[in-house]
């Protein structure tokens, strides 16, 4: 599939995981680049309510929901997170049944996020984040394996981006999206700008894209 239409303003975007650190200020980024916004999760009435913005309340993990909330949107940005340490399914069976609604109700843009050091981004990593993923973070390093490999077999337009350690105390939002240089730390601010800049750009379609700042 290719994009078969004029994009940019007034897209109807939904974001999964919208309460979230990163989707938060995704849906406030998607709402200022004017597009109508539907923000799902489980506890969304977490979020004010405002012009263009729909709150969809619902578990990722059912399917049917999430095909429903799915259907009559250009765009999907998915931003979930792992329950805790020793998750190893919510990020693969959340995407897999976002995919699947995606590729049903012929949705033209999908844009996942994923995480530095993933596939072919492990060299980029500092040792610190390594260690980090070879200890302490291996199931979430596995689930995102997992739902890389779900992504990748939709049939849509996608994009997995891959941020470096996220932060909210970081100055600097500048990204930088390289799959050579090495990755420090970025403002989750700054990746919610690059996911939802991603939704008119054709750049990284079907690619997996490392950012940091």
């Amino acid at each position: 599939m290719r994009y078969s239409r004029y994009w940019g303003a007034n897209m109807r975007v939904i974001i999964f995981g919208a309460t979230g650190k990163t989707g938060r200020h995704a849906v406030r980024r998607a709402l200022d680049d004017g597009h109508e916004t539907t923000a799902f999760g489980r506890s969304v009435e977490r979020l004010d309510a405002e012009d263009r913005l729909t709150l969809a309340r619902g578990d990722v993990f059912d399917a049917e929901v999430v095909a429903d909330a799915v259907d009559g949107h250009d765009a999907v940005i998915v931003c979930l997170g792992s329950a805790n340490l020793k998750d190893r399914t919510t990020l693969t069976s959340g995407t897999q049944n976002i995919v699947d609604a995606v590729d049903r109700h012929g949705v033209e843009r999908l844009v996942v996020v994923s995480a530095a050091g993933v596939g072919d981004s492990w060299a980029q990593n500092p040792v610190s984040s390594k260690l980090m993923f070879k200890t302490m973070l291996r199931n979430v390093f596995a689930d995102h394996q997992s739902q890389e490999e779900a992504v990748r077999r939709s049939n849509t337009n996608w994009t997995i981006v891959r941020p470096a350690v996220l932060s909210d105390k970081l100055e600097r939002r500048s990204v930088t999206a390289s799959n050579s240089s090495p990755t420090k730390r970025i403002h989750r601010a700054a990746l919610a700008g690059f996911l939802v800049d991603q939704l008119d750009d054709s750049t990284y379609i079907w690619q997996a894209i490392t950012v940091t700042s």
